[in-house]
């Protein structure tokens, strides 16, 4: 109303729920008033090397509950990396790619988005330390959450994952969530887990993502402030 905010109560309180509303109206969409619970399983725990370092790496799976429309599954794919040395529960980066295996292979975020489909300093290119090493040498952990696992990133995707769930395979609303917004949602619930996990200091948990995920990454972090 063009009153000047003055504390940080007025942000929370006030100024910050109308920008909320803004971007939920007018660009990202709104996400159902009662989204369905996930439920996490460890389906796998490999042991193994990343580089020098000895790592335990979990695959994870957050099934999303579908009893109101079971013509639909989501499972949410996540792997989760600590150091196989922590003694007590670690920070970790996760990023919004895809999971190629305990060993992280390439180099880069392995998301599309950039020339030709591949996001540039994806594939190849020069022999230093992956992101996950980097990580890895500050004694932290990493993960990675696959965004289409959550929500496909096409039009004739929206009928189906977690848009499609809630609306039970009928086309959305004009302000209905995107993948966008559905990305974030799927970010937050594997935070969910973190905070189970004595394995993740869930109070440092850090998101990254290039071109289309770099917008999920800020999306989730601007809705979500557990982010770190």
């Amino acid at each position: 109303n063009g009153g000047k905010v003055t504390t940080a109560e007025m942000w929370r309180q006030q100024r910050r729920p109308e920008i909320v509303e803004d971007f939920d109206r007018e660009i990202y969409g709104r996400v159902p008033t009662n989204t369905p619970r996930v439920n996490w399983k460890v389906t796998s725990t490999v042991r193994t090397n990343n580089g020098t370092v000895p790592v335990i790496t979990k695959q994870l799976v957050g099934h999303v509950d579908n009893s109101s429309f079971t013509n639909i599954t989501v499972n949410i794919d996540v792997t989760l990396t600590p150091p196989a040395s922590a003694t007590g529960p670690v920070p970790v980066m996760m990023q919004f790619g895809f999971n190629f295996g305990a060993f992280g292979r390439f180099r880069g975020t392995n998301a599309p988005g950039g020339t030709n489909g591949f996001a540039r300093g994806g594939f190849g290119g020069g022999s230093g330390p992956t992101w996950q090493q980097q990580v890895l040498a500050k004694g932290w952990g990493y993960a990675v959450i696959t965004p289409t696992s959550v929500q496909a990133d096409n039009g004739a995707g929206l009928t189906q994952g977690i848009i499609g769930l809630c609306n039970k395979g009928q086309p959305r609303q004009p302000d209905d969530w995107g993948a966008l917004r559905a990305w974030a949602w799927g970010a937050s619930r594997a935070l969910d887990y973190f905070e189970t996990d004595p394995a993740v200091d869930a109070r440092q948990v850090g998101l990254e993502g290039h071109s289309r995920y770099g917008k999920a990454t800020l999306v989730a972090m601007a809705y979500d402030p557990r982010f770190a």
